[in-house]
């Protein structure tokens, strides 16, 4: 324990070194990897996998430990961040172990497959009083910070969002008990910008349709449509409609209705309908990625430069969460307190 906090002292002193475990070396985790060795500050320290095959294969290019058990991990090394890269259902009580060992955290998202130990871990960083970060890498990407600028001191009435793409091939995605499903797993991207562009959702009501698309596909049973109306504290609304159906033909967009106007933002564009009807602010000089601001933040100790926080993204996962058990009960309006323990927490 001495040496961890030792370690993480001497780094955001200096600002010149962080010590990067990370637990998970699938797609995701390979995709961090790649922005990480660009970062000077980082170091790829150790790896982990339960595919001993896989993280060998990732670590050997980074000189970095290999391990096949997340907790050795987390107890053997001394680091400064984990990254905690593992499928919605497999996080078991990874977060509580770093965050009671200091170790600032970036976990992708969503955040578990489950409220209670997600709530468990939360209050673990809390208590360690760990830097934290989740993966929705939406919120730094330059068109969705000026859509978030723009809306800043509008109202919106109204926003409707779509995400509709094929199905991944990994095996636990594919299934509704370990990814929770395409809401739950990927269009909590799209999820968590209209709560960070409009607030809190307070309740959700959904209609899902399963083995329609899908069927005779082995192995599939998540959802192959979902259908999402957001009811915000605010008394706006929003529509949310993903489908995991549509092959390569899929694309995604969020449109927000304002005051005599549209703003739609899609792929790198963000524009207002009718043109010129309101000025769009400019794009961001600098615009650091998630990545580079977390290794930032830990090494210089900025908390400001983390956009997603654990506790923040905790409340989109009990939308999504919320979501799920409507469909479930035939689409009953489900209110956030009755997933969360207060509207406030």
């Amino acid at each position: 324990m001495k040496a961890v906090a030792e370690g993480r002292s001497d780094s955001i002193v200096s600002g010149k070194s962080v010590r990067i475990g990370m637990i998970g070396t699938g797609g995701i985790a390979q995709s961090h990897l790649q922005r990480l060795k660009e970062i000077p500050e980082a170091r790829i320290v150790a790896l982990c996998d339960i595919d001993a095959e896989r993280v060998r294969g990732v670590a050997a290019p980074f000189g970095a430990a290999v391990y096949t058990d997340g907790a050795e991990l987390i107890a053997r090394e001394s680091l400064d961040a984990l990254y905690i890269c593992v499928p919605p259902h497999a996080h078991g009580d990874l977060e509580i172990r770093a965050a009671e060992k200091g170790l600032h955290l970036f976990v992708e998202k969503p955040v578990n497959l489950y409220l209670e130990p997600a709530l468990r871990a939360r209050e673990a960083i809390r208590a360690a009083g760990v830097m934290s970060q989740v993966g929705y890498t939406l919120r730094y990407l330059p068109v969705f910070m000026r859509l978030h600028d723009f809306l800043a001191e509008k109202e919106v009435g109204t926003a409707h969002v779509f995400r509709w793409g094929g199905l991944p091939g990994s095996p636990w995605w594919r299934r509704y008990d370990q990814s929770g499903g395409q809401l739950v797993e990927m269009t909590t991207h799209q999820v968590d910008l209209l709560r960070w562009c409009m607030g809190e959702v307070e309740a959700v009501a959904a209609s899902y349709s399963f083995d329609r698309l899908h069927r005779g596909q082995p192995g599939v049973t998540v959802p192959d449509s979902q259908a999402v109306l957001l009811c915000f504290e605010s008394g706006a609304s929003a529509t949310v409609n993903t489908a995991c159906a549509a092959g390569s033909a899929g694309q995604s967009s969020l449109s927000f209705v304002i005051r005599d106007a549209k703003v739609t933002a899609q792929h790198s564009e963000l524009r207002v309908e009718p043109e010129g009807s309101y000025p769009l602010p400019p794009p961001p000089t600098v615009a650091p990625g998630i990545d580079e601001s977390f290794v930032r933040a830990v090494a210089t100790g900025d908390r400001t430069l983390l956009k997603s926080p654990y506790d923040d993204a905790l409340r989109s996962l009990a939308v999504t969460l919320a979501a799920n058990r409507s469909a479930e009960e035939a689409g009953r309006l489900v209110r956030l307190t009755e997933l969360l323990p207060s509207s406030g927490s």
